[in-house]
């Protein structure tokens, strides 16, 4: 009797590995499921052997964008003014420095991160591993990045492209307008869906409950963002 149920209970394990499988076929369909079924998504990245190779992908997607957003910055010679610079360096040109600081600063950070969630959740008898923490945070980094890439990205093509003055969209961005609300809306959006995303993954990737994986999740984002924000603005 109990070989037979273990038979079954193998053949339904099985079975809904298969339907994993064809639910997420590619990396694409792991990417979109995070937006829309993350706890999901995450769980069924646990069970592929392509995960670390995924997360590398998705986090080097966002590196590239904001690399190439800071390129615009450098090619039109202007520079965000929301946020102020933590390094002593001009605030002007900024940006020249951030072509170099940004790519390696954002691996560090999810690195860190990465370490950090491994660390803290091996104290809630955590069972994944530091690779696992690594695939779920960089989809999570970078899913949480498209909002405020949303409204910096095309401001800072434009202003290289000299269609607009960026100067004159951050004074605009800055003071109490429609526009300034809206940034303030996407830049919420960006910081509350990296939050909700690392405290998911975490939850998926160390199979702990909820409380303490909003715990972690909460820690591993506080050093990442700080870390982040010391060398790019």
């Amino acid at each position: 009797m109990s070989n037979s149920v273990s038979a079954t209970t193998q053949a339904d394990d099985h079975r809904a590995s298969k339907q994993t499988r064809r639910k997420f076929n590619s990396f694409r369909d792991y990417y979109l499921g995070t937006i829309f079924r993350p706890r999901e998504t995450f769980d069924a990245l646990m069970a592929d052997e392509r995960r670390n190779r995924y997360g590398i992908i998705a986090i080097a997607i966002t590196v590239q964008l904001y690399v190439l957003l800071y390129l615009f910055l450098s090619l039109g010679e202007t520079a965000f003014s929301i946020l102020k610079p933590w390094l002593t360096l001009p605030a002007a040109s900024f940006h020249h420095y951030n072509d170099f600081f940004l790519a390696p600063s954002l691996f560090i950070c999810w690195i860190l991160a990465a370490g950090v969630a491994q660390l803290f959740s091996r104290a809630c008898s955590g069972r994944g591993s530091f690779e696992d923490m690594l695939s779920v945070l960089g989809f999570g980094i970078s899913i949480a990045s498209l909002p405020a890439l949303l409204i910096d990205l095309p401001e800072s093509a434009l202003g290289a492209m000299g269609i607009v003055d960026v100067r004159s969209v951050e004074a605009a961005l800055s003071s109490q307008t429609i526009w300034h609300e809206a940034a303030m809306l996407l830049y919420g959006l960006s910081i509350t869906w990296c939050v909700v995303l690392f405290c998911i993954g975490i939850g998926a990737g160390q199979r702990i409950r909820r409380a303490p994986a909003v715990i972690v999740g909460l820690f591993a984002y506080f050093i990442y963002q700080v870390v982040l924000m010391m060398f790019n603005r």
